[in-house]
């Protein structure tokens, strides 16, 4: 059982400062969605558009001018332009109620743009009023519902969800296939497929960006079998581009010829050392050890080390549910795709309503911590 009318959340990162417009990553977003309301919304089973701020929207010049009609209409206006949402487009605030935003070029995904919680005015009302902050601990509240959100290590989160202390809590790296076997946890684990990837991104004027041969063998080395393995513990595919994922014996078998291809011509390459940079997370740090070690030992040169990088590891994830969001995410860096993401949650039974979009965000509106709960 836990305190009525409480969700006790454990993140392991807490938006901080509380600025909607700073938000990155899966667990800074959805406190940044909980806290501040964006102008639209959309559906977390079928992606489509709901109403956020703004109640309605039409497009005309074949969609490079978009009207929007909006209570705070003016807040909106300028923290489209203060998040570079539209980088090359004219914003402005009409008739106190409408948004217009005009470029040259169409932009048939404006209305989606408007539900990235960047989009966000950071001085209207959200969902949740902000009852006290910390970089550790945020308290919100709404209509007698208070969500208590921790700042903590996964491994501190499990210990505590496991003596009935919290409600939602992250499962540390390694723990999944644990947790799926262990029958007091397995009903609590929830697990989503993001619309994210894992990926290296070669930085301008790097080596594998200047190096297309080494680029390709590296691409075509990488362990992605392994990091899947270990990572997400097979539970998301590897990732060969930003299109669909595809599985079987025949493209498993493509990976495998492709790999032996490329490893046969290391001895023809420059003997060139590639410098990544060691990620922050720690999920993705140990990720990115496993990349570097397996290309180490077929004869390649990466390595992690100070100064300017060759190349990074970091996880991309789309800031709205489409696909081409992940794409436009990515840009044109050039970019080595390892594996798809997920976010694996232990959710507390005692909770109705809970659930998880594919860009991470729990809808908390809609979650109601039921007045008992048999215990663990």
């Amino acid at each position: 059982m836990g305190p009525p009318g409480v969700v006790r959340i454990a993140l392991a990162d807490v938006l901080w400062p509380l600025d909607p417009s700073r938000a990155r990553g899966r667990d800074e977003i959805t406190l940044a969605r909980a806290l501040f309301a964006t102008p639209l919304r959309t559906d977390p089973a079928t992606g489509r558009l709901r109403p956020g701020l703004c109640t309605s929207w039409s497009s005309s010049r074949g969609g490079r001018s978009w009207r929007f009609s909006c209570t705070h209409a003016g807040a909106i206006a300028q923290e489209l332009r203060r998040a570079h949402l539209f980088a090359s487009a004219r914003i402005e605030a009409r008739h106190g109620n409408t948004v217009s935003v005009s470029s040259s070029e169409p932009a048939p995904a404006a209305p989606y743009v408007l539900t990235e919680v960047a989009a966000a005015p950071p001085g209207v009302p959200g969902p949740f009023r902000l009852v006290s902050a910390s970089p550790a601990r945020v308290v919100l509240e709404r209509r007698g519902l208070r969500l208590v959100v921790r700042r903590l290590e996964p491994e501190t989160a499990l210990r505590l969800f496991r003596a009935g202390q919290l409600d939602e809590a992250p499962v540390p790296l390694g723990d999944l296939q644990a947790s799926l076997r262990d029958s007091r946890l397995r009903p609590d684990v929830r697990i989503r497929r993001l619309l994210a990837v894992d990926l290296a991104a070669c930085e301008p004027g790097g080596a594998l960006a200047r190096l297309p041969a080494l680029r390709g063998v590296y691409d075509d080395t990488a362990d992605r079998a392994d990091y899947q393995a270990l990572v997400p513990e097979l539970e998301a595919p590897p990732a060969e581009s930003l299109a669909e994922p595809r599985s079987g014996a025949k493209i498993a078998r493509a990976a495998a010829l492709a790999a032996n291809r490329a490893r046969k011509r290391i001895a023809s390459l420059p003997q060139v050392a590639v410098r990544f940079a060691r990620p922050a997370d720690p999920d993705l740090a140990y990720g990115a050890s496993l990349l570097v070690a397996a290309w180490r030992d077929i004869g390649l040169g990466p390595f992690f080390g100070k100064g300017r990088p060759d190349a990074t590891f970091e996880r991309v994830l789309a800031p709205y549910p489409l696909r081409a969001a992940l794409r436009a995410a990515v840009g044109r860096r050039i970019i080595i795709p390892v594996a798809w993401a997920l976010d694996a949650r232990l959710v507390s039974r005692r909770l109705a309503g809970w659930r998880e979009d594919e860009l991470g965000a729990v809808d908390y509106v809609r979650v109601r911590p039921r007045a008992s709960s048999r215990s663990r």
